[in-house]
């Protein structure tokens, strides 16, 4: 079943996937709780053990998609000031 396409991201959405992509060791998944199922629902990152300083965490992950969309956009937001 075919779903409909989704609008380019854009605003905290980016922001996000520029955070997870920060973070090749996973980023926390408190962060950014309103663009993340978005995220994962586009296939962009993905939850995935963490290994972390004694203990093991659920963490965000870039996916194939999600770097190739970043590679698109750009990993850094570049400001005209």
């Amino acid at each position: 079943m075919p779903t409909e396409p989704h609008a380019p991201i854009r605003g905290r959405a980016v922001k996000a996937l520029r955070a997870v992509a920060a973070n090749p060791g996973g980023l926390r998944m408190q962060a950014h709780p309103s663009a993340m199922p978005m995220l994962v629902e586009m296939g962009l990152v993905e939850s995935r053990q963490a290994r972390g300083p004694g203990r093991t965490r659920s963490a965000w992950f870039l996916t194939r998609a999600g770097r190739e969309l970043l590679a698109e956009v750009g990993a850094n937001e570049v400001r005209a000031d």
